[in-house]
């Protein structure tokens, strides 16, 4: 338990003269229970997890439909049809915030790294 009677995994708000539990992303209950969602569950709100997209995988607790991550090469969660889509032509997944990115941006950011690169050498 945490301030006032809520769970660990709480989020504690104080409101005029009394306070709210409400459970964290991953969590799940009332807020003064909380329990976490399930390997490849997600929390949709507070009461509710829902089953990671198929094929896909989630680790316990996760707080969203981004935290599952598709086996597909080049594929992402899509929240709206909760299943594993693949990114548009010229878009390639961003592993890390799992959304699709365009590849020119991605271009830039490795030619960029590359100039930077080469004016280290000349300045050597």
């Amino acid at each position: 338990m945490n301030i006032h009677g809520c769970h660990a995994q709480a989020n504690c708000t104080n409101t005029i003269g009394s306070y709210e539990c409400h459970c964290k992303p991953g969590y799940v209950g009332d807020g003064s229970n909380c329990s976490p969602c399930g390997e490849n569950e997600y929390s949709f709100n507070e009461t509710t997890c829902l089953s990671c997209p198929q094929n896909s995988t989630g680790l316990s607790a996760s707080p969203s439909i981004l935290s599952c991550k598709c086996r597909d090469f080049n594929h992402y969660p899509d929240s709206n049809s909760s299943l594993c889509r693949p990114c548009e032509d010229g878009f390639l997944l961003d592993e890390i915030s799992n959304i699709c990115k365009s590849n020119y941006s991605i271009f830039l950011k490795n030619k960029n790294s590359k100039n930077k690169n080469k004016n280290k050498n000349k300045n050597k």
